[in-house]
């Protein structure tokens, strides 16, 4: 059984390359996880503590397209 894999992580919501890399897996039909997007986002920055990264999951057997992927916007 496919486990989850952290494929990149973000520092917030609006970098270009968070959004680029959402869409291209999305494209691609690789299915992902957002972890702590809202965490990062809609709490006040002085309550969220500054090393909660948002990251985006992916399964393990997607792994290798997907690095393709992130390594082409990088």
């Amino acid at each position: 059984m496919d486990k989850l894999v952290t494929l990149a992580e973000f520092g917030n919501a609006i970098e270009v390359k968070y959004n680029l890399l959402k869409d291209m897996l999305d494209q691609a039909g690789i299915k992902y996880v957002v972890i702590n997007e809202n965490a990062r986002n809609v709490e006040p920055m002085l309550m969220t503590p500054s090393n909660i990264a948002i990251e985006i999951k992916i399964l393990e057997s997607d792994l290798e397209r997907a690095l393709k992927l992130l390594e082409s916007i990088l």
